[in-house]
């Protein structure tokens, strides 16, 4: 039976969140809205820090200073034999998937450079060899806190951001980190043009009626900042190019040594899921970052794998259903290639063979809720209530 820790970053039924703890030094309106005892606070009551401040579904680009990046100076050094090569920036690089992501890159021979937000970073525990740590800088990147001026100087030049920061105690809420610190990161790679942006959000994100979702959403509201994180920057990347995003929806994560990507399963739809090592996802988002375009190359929506699109991840023996998914990651259950067939699974031994084909959202498309015949809307007391929004429908 695989390894499967349940503690506050892998909840019971298996999706990746971090619970804020009453020790935090945050007032106690903000611990009710993290703790998922206020839902209406959890849904965007405590407003985020101005300089991330974003309502979902009102993601303007009017915004984005473009002209920062001609002010913004490249800091970002790098090992000798590598110069020319952009870096890939991670955001989060201090947590558990972050940190396995700058170390799968450091492996792949990528300066990387490592975001957190003190700016400390250690490479000690990584198992990397001299040579591989050299490609590794550490750097102060605070979504929740950072202005865009100071996102987009610390962007400029990269060839790929990875957002892995997410929810913490000391980092900030769902609301302030998932949603409002995405959004930030976002419009920041647009004005530094960032060939891609790679999202590590969770599966079952746009099922609000999911068991899975219903259980993380009580962690102050997280899959419904992650889902509105989403969406906003699909708005944010219309009709764009030049640039382009990448969102994986990890399954129950794992502490697990990395299977391999030949282990792997893709699926869009959100209609399926398993369980995945962090070391495994991280490999799928570095190998992602690689395959963006060259930075300043003209692009379109299909100019680089897995451009603008938006896809689960698990490892394929462990593939069920979204309704049988969450027992099954606690019993560490596996699963055979006749249980829940989707039609958009894809495999693939190395990154170029599991990102190639996939499809790409449709242009500046919502999914919040996609799939589902039920959305959120206000009750007529102002808190939120799942209503069925396409009578008829099964």
């Amino acid at each position: 039976m695989a390894s499967f820790t349940l503690n506050a970053t892998s909840p019971p039924f298996g999706f990746a969140t971090r619970r804020v703890h009453p020790s935090s030094r945050r007032s106690k309106r903000q611990y009710r809205a993290v703790s998922g005892t206020r839902a209406a606070a959890a849904d965007g009551d405590d407003a985020p820090p101005a300089a991330a401040q974003v309502k979902a579904g009102e993601a303007s680009t009017a915004d984005v200073d473009t002209s920062a990046v001609e002010n913004a100076i490249r800091t970002v050094s790098v090992p000798s034999n590598m110069k020319g090569v952009p870096p890939i920036i991670i955001f989060g690089a201090g947590g558990k998937t972050g940190k396995r992501c700058v170390q799968y890159a450091a492996k792949a021979g990528r300066p990387v450079v490592a975001c957190t937000r003190n700016g400390s970073f250690s490479s000690a525990d990584l198992g990397l060899a001299t040579e591989e740590a050299d490609f590794v800088t550490a750097k102060a990147g605070d979504v929740s806190r950072a202005t865009q001026a100071e996102l987009v100087a610390l962007m400029a030049g990269a060839g790929a951001v990875i957002f892995a920061a997410s929810a913490s105690p000391n980092g900030g809420t769902p609301q302030e980190v998932d949603k409002a610190g995405l959004v930030a990161v976002a419009r920041a790679c647009i004005a530094a043009a960032v060939p891609r942006l790679i999202i590590v959000s969770s599966g079952s994100v746009t099922k609000p009626l999911s068991p899975v979702y219903v259980f993380l959403n009580f962690f102050g509201g997280i899959m419904r900042a992650k889902i509105e994180g989403e969406d906003a920057v699909r708005q944010l990347y219309f009709q764009r190019t030049g640039c382009d995003y990448v969102v994986v929806r990890p399954g129950g994560l794992t502490e697990d040594e990395p299977r391999g990507l030949g282990a792997v399963e893709l699926n869009q739809g959100d209609d399926k899921s398993g369980r995945i090592s962090r070391a495994d996802v991280a490999a799928i988002c570095v190998e992602a970052a690689i395959a963006a375009a060259a930075p300043g190359a003209p692009t379109s929506t299909t100019a680089a794998a897995a451009a603008n699109a938006t896809f689960e991840c698990y490892w394929a023996d462990t593939a069920k259903s979204l309704n049988d998914v969450g027992l099954s990651n606690m019993m560490g259950s596996k699963s055979d290639d006749t249980e829940y067939v989707s039609g958009k699974e894809q495999r693939g031994a190395t990154g170029p063979e599991l990102l190639a084909g996939l499809e790409a959202d449709a242009p500046g498309e919502a999914n919040r809720g996609a799939g589902s015949v039920y959305d959120w809307r206000k009750s007529a007391n102002g808190g939120p209530q799942l209503v069925q929004t396409r009578p008829g429908s099964s």
